[in-house]
């Protein structure tokens, strides 16, 4: 009887811990080819209270955050947590991408999110698109020679 009331103690315990700590949100920024992250990408985030939801005093409704070396951003959601976000890369001219998504913080959190990936390229991608959970993955791929070729043309 005094194990149960101990385990019984200890999960209350954890439980109102973790509810005091911050949720991190990591974005990965991933070339789909070879399964490499994307280094020095300018990568964008809003956070979008909804009306009548109770919004934080301090707190940047938009970031601008920039990946690592694996192609990484993280940053901490602020309490409470907005219902949705956006997150959306610049990545440079000769690449492409789904670049942008629009979720909900809570689908984010529970199992993660993998953004719309680029356009059928040549073969299959290397990277299995899997999310954890708390992670938004954009997957990426090098615009081949012959996209490269036409690409000028289909911009006009």
């Amino acid at each position: 009887m005094v194990q149960l009331f101990f385990r019984h103690l200890v999960f209350v315990v954890l439980f109102s811990l973790s509810s005091c700590f911050a949720q991190v949100v990591t974005i990965r920024v991933v070339n789909a080819n070879n399964g490499q992250g994307l280094r020095k990408q300018q990568v964008y985030v809003s956070l979008l209270y909804e009306k009548g939801e109770s919004v934080p005093e301090k707190y940047d409704a938009n970031l601008s955050l920039l990946t690592d070396a694996n192609g990484e951003v993280r940053f901490a959601l602020p309490n409470p947590a907005p219902a949705h976000m956006s997150a959306s890369v610049r990545l440079p001219e000769h690449w492409l991408c789904g670049c942008g998504v629009l979720v909900t913080t809570g689908e984010v959190i529970s199992r993660g999110i993998v953004g719309p990936g680029a356009a059928a390229g040549i073969g299959r991608p290397a990277t299995p698109a899997k999310a954890a959970p708390g992670e938004i993955l954009i997957l990426a791929r090098p615009l081949s020679f012959w996209e490269r070729l036409l690409y000028p043309l289909e911009k006009s």
